[in-house]
């Protein structure tokens, strides 16, 4: 996002789950840190519940998730056969 304006947020937001809809998913809880509070009201009028943390927690769920990733990542990285990454790799 651009910006953290309730507006930027909304339609950043509103961006994601769409992609989520035209695969046949359907939103209806997000875990999000106290940044988002803002747009509980919009988001409760189209049906989705959001789930806040404190100001000094993380959504745990998230963090885990994040963590996988980059576990991930980091293993294939290393199973690549290059003795130095590709231009197009460089930014992993």
């Amino acid at each position: 996002m651009k910006d953290g304006r309730k507006s930027t947020i909304i339609k950043s937001l509103q961006q994601v789950i769409n992609a989520y809809h035209r695969r046949g998913f359907k939103v209806q809880h997000i875990l999000v840190d106290r940044q988002f509070e803002c747009i509980r009201k919009h988001m409760e009028t189209t049906g989705i519940n959001l789930k806040t943390t404190a100001w000094d927690k993380h959504v745990p769920e998230i963090e885990w998730y994040i963590r996988t990733i980059k576990e991930r990542i980091r293993a294939t990285t290393n199973m690549l056969p290059f003795d130095q990454l590709p231009h197009q790799l460089n930014c992993i």
